[in-house]
């Protein structure tokens, strides 16, 4: 009789000596904060653990107040976490010595053998096997949701055994243990349920992850995806010692003047688009940026900003000037479920679910809104509808 996906868990994490937690692109709040909790089962269970995770706009940082076990790391890449072994059979002549030399554009290895020459059968190149033993991934519906770092050892997805959280339906069911919600909240509630399910007592550092993935995905408990599940849950990790307050304090009230100041700037170039007015838009140029002294992560923030503060709206655009005359334009059509699908003449990445970045062809701020209108112009009768 097959294990319970509880029981698959429990026993491939214990036989882990070092656990790889790898989430999407551009991660949610929330997936970081489970992984933080995961991490923190695993310090428990003296494992260690990195997380990774690319995250080019920098908006984990906001998650920086939470408690990072003492042996979990965090990574942007896993390149080169591979090594390659240049293995020689010694049973006919023996090694005397190793040395390398580092050139402008390559590295020579001499090899010094006890008699004679070396014969070429006597040796082979052979990958070494990863520093990890699992793979536990968090809130990707898919191996390529992790972007870059799939894009840098795919093989890595295949040699090692994976463990999937997540909540969104269209999950691929990818790992060889799935933890698939799509009625909960957050995948923090998935992950709770699973600790709760081991009797496992959540720590005071990993409750304060765990309440923190639920605030965050529920918009502190105002989404209309919140269930009374993540309610019971929230009641049940405040008892374990998590601090609500700190967690409001650092998601929502801890705004620095320079988001301020930028929020005011993006104030004052909002509009909505000629093609239809359920579209938002605002523009943020290199003087804005520059003059605020904003980082990376305040760009995400003024488009979260903008789509909180108008409710008629049901797409959000705010296009920034990433260099001069270089414009990104950053798209939120959560309200809208429109999922953009890529054109002929320009690229569009998904960032995160109903987050796209679209690089703009236009190279004045006269020509970007017009722009964003060719984007949106085969949505504009579903536009009307909803």
């Amino acid at each position: 009789m097959s294990q319970s996906p509880t029981r698959q868990f429990e026993k491939m994490v214990n036989e882990s000596t070092h656990i790889l937690i790898l989430l999407p692109e551009n991660p949610e709040n929330d997936f970081f904060c489970s992984a933080l909790a995961i991490a923190h089962f695993c310090f428990y269970h003296d494992i260690k653990t990195t997380i990774g995770f690319s995250d080019p706009y920098e908006q984990i940082v906001s998650l920086n107040f939470l408690t990072r076990p003492k042996t979990t790391e965090l990574t942007h890449t896993i390149a080169g976490s591979r090594d390659l072994v240049l293995s020689f059979d010694t049973t006919y002549n023996k090694i005397l010595g190793v040395r390398t030399e580092t050139l402008k554009d390559k590295v020579n290895v001499y090899i010094t053998p006890e008699r004679g020459m070396i014969d070429s059968r006597d040796f082979s190149f052979l990958p070494d096997k990863f520093p990890y033993d699992l793979i536990i991934t968090v809130g990707a519906t898919d191996k390529e949701a992790m972007g870059k770092l799939y894009d840098e050892i795919p093989d890595i997805f295949y040699e090692l055994p994976i463990i999937n959280f997540d909540n969104k339906s269209a999950n691929e069911q990818f790992g060889q243990v799935n933890f698939v919600n799509a009625v909960s909240s957050s995948v923090s509630e998935v992950v709770s349920d699973l600790f709760n399910q081991l009797n496992y007592h959540i720590s005071k550092e990993c409750a304060q992850s765990l309440l923190t993935g639920i605030i965050s995905a529920t918009n502190s408990f105002q989404n209309h995806n919140t269930t009374p599940h993540a309610l019971t849950l929230s009641s049940q990790l405040l008892e374990n010692g998590a601090d609500q307050q700190i967690i409001i304090r650092n998601l929502y009230r801890n705004q620095t003047f320079s988001l301020l100041q930028l929020w005011g700037r993006a104030m004052k170039n909002l509009g909505t688009s000629q093609l239809n007015d359920a579209i938002v838009t605002s523009l943020i140029t290199q003087n804005d940026l520059t003059q605020t002294k904003a980082e990376k992560h305040h760009i995400h923030a003024i488009l979260k900003k903008i789509k909180q503060n108008y409710p008629k709206g049901k797409v959000f655009v705010l296009i920034y000037e990433k260099e001069h005359n270089n414009f990104i334009a950053l798209i939120n059509t959560e309200k809208s479920n429109i999922a953009l699908e890529h054109d002929t003449t320009r690229t569009i990445k998904m960032l995160s679910e109903y987050v796209y970045e679209v690089p703009l062809l236009a190279h004045t701020q006269d020509e970007v809104c017009g722009e964003v209108d060719e984007i949106f112009l085969n949505y504009s009768e579903f536009l009307k509808k909803s």
